[in-house]
């Protein structure tokens, strides 16, 4: 009798790297750090990544790019190792920062990949030594330009953010009220400063307090003599009457 030999296939393997610098320069690994940060700020319940391996297409690992940066707000934050599109949340927005080295990509096939296929909802597109800003919108199965506003701001309306640049030029986000979220070195330098304020405080608080005590002090000091006197008025007058 023959035997029915079931066939074991192994799992597809979707690696965790594409074997490519994590980013440009200096200049965009640490912007890319430091807008991941902001995110994380800003969507603290969401999940927040960058240069991590996205695969688009179930069962094909080929089908694979790697944003710089990405926000998902329907996503739990933590550690991923790989991101499947078919398993994870919708992602809300792409940014990508470009050199003359990625600039095709960016504005090709990763613009292609994001609208066409993914309906990512807003995508940005920064290139930190360029200085050139653009923030796309999803429109059908393409992207439209957004328009700044008045303040040079692009609003990303349904995500209750803004995107621009600081009197530096840096790339930056902005909170609902049109204030800069904090970078991480910023809110250190903010952390130190409000402790040297609050250190300040304490200072003038222990200062006063040390001139209240004194004045007290000074106040009982004259109050006793000012007894004193009395009482040697009075037992002078008392051996006045005494003698008379």
């Amino acid at each position: 009798m023959k035997r029915e030999v079931t066939k074991i296939t192994d799992p597809i393997d979707y690696p965790e790297s594409d074997g490519k610098p994590m980013a440009e320069t200096d200049i965009h690994r640490n912007l890319l750090f430091q807008l991941i940060g902001a995110l994380e700020t800003v969507f603290p319940e969401s999940y927040v990544s960058g240069n991590i391996c996205l695969y688009y297409e179930e069962g094909n690992p080929k089908k694979m790019i790697s944003p710089d940066v990405l926000l998902v707000t329907r996503g739990e934050p933590g550690e991923k190792r790989i991101f499947k599109t078919w398993k994870e949340a919708p992602i809300d927005l792409v940014i990508e920062l470009s050199s003359r080295k990625t600039r095709k990509v960016d504005y090709g096939k990763k613009k292609h990949i994001y609208s066409s296929l993914l309906k990512v909802p807003w995508y940005v597109i920064f290139d930190p030594e360029k200085l050139n800003l653009e923030v796309f919108r999803i429109f059908g199965d393409g992207y439209e330009p957004v328009e700044e506003d008045e303040e040079d701001h692009y609003s990303l309306s349904d995500l209750g953010i803004y995107i621009s640049h600081d009197p530096d030029k840096r790339l930056r986000l902005l909170d609902h009220e049109k204030s800069f979220v904090l970078y991480g070195d910023e809110r250190v330098d903010q952390e130190r400063y409000r402790a040297d304020r609050e250190s300040y405080r304490a200072d003038q608080e222990r200062h006063r307090a040390e001139q209240e005590r004194h004045r007290a002090e000074e106040e009982a000091i004259q109050r006793r003599l000012a007894e004193e006197k009395v009482k040697e008025l009075e037992a002078l007058l008392k051996r006045k009457e005494e003698e008379n």
